[in-house]
Parts: C-alpha cells; sequence; structure tokens
C-alpha cells in the first residue's frame, strides 16, 4: 500500500477544481511528477471527491502526515 503526506498531496493538487474525480486527480498527480502521491492516488476508489479533505480520508497516509 502506497503512503504520501497532507503536505506532498496539498502540493501535487493545489491546481485540482473541486469537485474532481479520481482522473482529475491522477492527471494532476503525474503533471507536477510526484511519484508517492501518484502510487497513493492509483489505489484510491473510482469517485468524485468533494475536496481535499474527502482525499486526505481515501489515500493512505504515512508518519509525517501533516
Amino acid at each position: 500500500m502506497a503512503e504520501t503526506t497532507r503536505d506532498v498531496l496539498r502540493a501535487t493538487l493545489a491546481e485540482v477544481a473541486f469537485p474532481a474525480t479520481k482522473n482529475d486527480l491522477l492527471d494532476a498527480a503525474i503533471r507536477k511528477g510526484d511519484p508517492t502521491a501518484v502510487q497513493a492516488l492509483r489505489e484510491i476508489a473510482r469517485a468524485e471527491y468533494a475536496d481535499l479533505d474527502e482525499v486526505f480520508r481515501a489515500v493512505t497516509l504515512g508518519e509525517g502526515g501533516s
């Protein structure tokens, strides 16, 4: 199971307009080039996410998940 942190996701998804689909989130992570965010987002359910807090709840956050 891939892990990332809130800080990484916040930076990686800063330009995403919510609500956003899993594919929208993955596209943004791929453009930013963060492999940990890409892997963590690949593991979330195919859904529409209303905001970043929903994404945080869906991914596996690592120890430094601030």
